[in-house]
């Protein structure tokens, strides 16, 4: 049930005493439908209201485009089905981490965090600084639920920071999904969508560094390439293959490096927010390798099909045989990196 001044007393102690707060909803063990109609969509709205009035005098943009009531709708609509992806994976992950998964706690922890971050919403389209308020909002938003999470989610203490690490990287590829998935849709307008809370325009710490790897990704995915009509590899494309898997090799053991400070219990904030991008990193170093020396991914994996074809069928016709030839060639090299 609605309850204006519970909404005003949860969004003021959030603020003043962040932990202190947390505690004290959690003894509640409020019903996620108490948390949506008590904090998350009151929250939404009132940030959401004062944007688009604010995008209206000043002409700026509102969320997802131009300020015009069908954006705002969708913008407010997407806003709050966000909170339940969110809170959908971070239960998820608690079941592959641990056992005892609690939807009802999982969307407290995404309730109170994302206080921040919707009013951040409220500033974006105002000129010059509306971005960066709304960022450092939805910094402060993901702060909170990662010093949240084990106050109301079951995990071993040795998984946390990795539980916080695949949640934050699954949800920005589902935004990345949502985004080409309505860019292809509606138009380039809506390809800049971001996470509520988090502006698309910055390239600041974490988000610069993701914003890189969906870029790379989005361009990789782009890739197209028409194979000759025999099927059959050159020397040189089995040379660059093998030099790509070289370079990613040394890129993700340089990464790996890096992330071995998330093993440990003293890892910092800023640690964990760094991790983030280098676990996205990891994923994407084949494709970075590629995109960054002008390369083709769609040729990459052609290549990749060829070979491993070739490997399984051997003699079956002129083209296997010819591709098989190439492979035995390079057997010891390609093996290296299988």
């Amino acid at each position: 049930m609605f309850d204006i001044e519970a909404t005003i007393k949860w969004v003021t102690d959030v603020l003043k005493d962040p932990r202190g707060a947390a505690i004290a909803y959690k003894d509640l063990a409020a019903p996620w439908k108490q948390t949506f109609l008590q904090i998350t969509l009151p929250v939404y709205a009132a940030g959401s209201v004062i944007a688009y009035i604010i995008a209206l005098v000043t002409g700026g943009s509102f969320l997802f485009g131009e300020a015009t009531l069908g954006f705002f709708l969708f913008g407010f609509l997407w806003s709050l089905a966000w909170t339940f992806v969110i809170a959908f994976i971070f239960d998820f992950f608690v079941g592959v981490f641990a056992e005892d998964r609690n939807f009802d706690a999982a969307y407290a922890v995404v309730g109170l965090a994302v206080i921040p971050a919707a009013l951040g919403n409220a500033a974006a389209p105002l000129p010059w600084i509306g971005w960066l308020v709304s960022l450092a909002a939805g910094v402060y938003s993901l702060m909170l639920a990662y010093r949240f999470i084990p106050l109301f989610l079951t995990l071993p203490e040795a998984s946390r920071v990795k539980h916080f690490v695949v949640s934050v990287i699954a949800a920005f590829l589902v935004n990345i999904l949502v985004s080409i998935t309505l860019g292809s849709m509606f138009g380039a307008a809506i390809m800049s969508v971001a996470a509520p809370g988090i502006d698309s325009r910055s390239n600041v710490g974490i988000f610069g560094g993701l914003e890189r790897q969906a870029s790379f990704a989005e361009a990789a995915l782009n890739d197209t390439y028409d194979p000759p009509t025999d099927g059959k590899l050159r020397k040189s494309q089995v040379e660059r293959y093998i030099d790509i898997k070289k370079k990613t090799r040394t890129l993700t053991e340089r990464i790996a490096e890096g992330l071995e400070n998330l093993e440990e219990d003293g890892a910092s904030v800023s640690d964990i927010f760094g991790g983030v991008g280098d676990v996205m990193r990891l994923s994407t170093a084949e494709m970075e390798v590629v995109k960054t020396a002008g390369g083709n991914w769609a040729e990459h994996q052609w290549i990749a099909n060829q070979l491993e074809v070739a490997r399984v069928q051997r003699d079956i016709n002129d083209t296997v045989r010819h591709n098989f030839e190439l492979f035995e060639e390079f057997r010891e090299s390609i093996a290296q990196y299988d």
